[in-house]
């Protein structure tokens, strides 16, 4: 793995109102690495990534991507770093009233300069990597929740991001459909490439996906290291947490 900072977050804070969300955090993510975000609800886990692709604006800290400061840049200037990166929402987010190949060729020519031809061999070619090619033609209301969530991976890499945000990919699940989603993920970004921040309660996925994980409490972070370092910790909060036996 290249030992080089793709994403570097430097004390970093964010309030909305009296409470403080994010309080000084700073980490960094190396190229071709996947970073877990654990934390219970409300600690801050989102907020934190819509900071970092400029969704939000937070209060104090710096927020490089490819060493570039996206703090203070303009649309202009940060859709220009977006171009490198892409988003998994926690729903599929696909639009209702747009095909398989619709949904994917209306993200692909909104953020690549491309012919007509090379957009059809793009999206079979994506749709292959997660194995999903026969339901190009398929409308959303046709997919079961584990194909939507692989239709909406397939949109999120059809623009061969460097940078890949995952929210919550495996919530609404079942278990077999986790492990095949978190399996894919892992793959996928192996044979990409990519480097990756994934917000995740599914241990399951973190056991199968992560190279190193951070733990958000009290707005800060608590944690971190490897998962296995994490789940063989002697700290009490962190034994409660994975006393959950949902990873071997």
């Amino acid at each position: 793995m290249a030992n080089v900072n793709i994403i570097q977050i430097e004390n970093l804070s964010k309030a909305f109102g009296d409470l403080v969300i994010l309080d000084n955090i700073s980490l960094d993510v190396k190229a071709g690495e996947n970073l877990v975000v654990f934390g219970r609800s409300g600690t801050g886990k989102s907020v934190l990534l819509k900071c970092i692709i400029g969704l939000l604006k937070p209060d104090n800290g710096n927020i490089y991507i490819k060493e570039q400061n996206i703090i203070d840049l303009n649309l202009k200037e940060l859709n220009k770093i977006r171009k490198h990166t892409s988003f998994l929402f926690q729903g599929a987010a696909l639009y209702d009233s747009m095909t398989v190949r619709e949904n994917l060729a209306f993200h692909l020519t909104r953020n690549v300069e491309i012919n007509a031809d090379e957009v059809e061999k793009k999206i079979l070619d994506t749709l292959d990597l997660v194995s999903l090619k026969e339901a190009v033609d398929k409308m959303p209301s046709e997919l079961s929740g584990g194909m939507k969530k692989r239709i909406g991976l397939a949109r999120s890499i059809i623009t061969d991001p460097e940078v890949i945000f995952y929210d919550e990919p495996t919530t609404g699940l079942d278990p077999i459909s986790s492990k095949e989603i978190s399996e894919l993920i892992r793959d996928l970004q192996k044979e990409l490439n990519m480097t990756s921040i994934i917000v995740t309660h599914d241990l399951i996925c973190a056991n199968i996906i992560s190279d190193r994980a951070i733990f958000l409490r009290d707005g800060k972070i608590a944690y971190k290291g490897t998962l296995d370092e994490l789940k063989t910790s002697k700290d009490k909060f962190l034994i409660d947490f994975f006393s959950k036996d949902l990873i071997n």
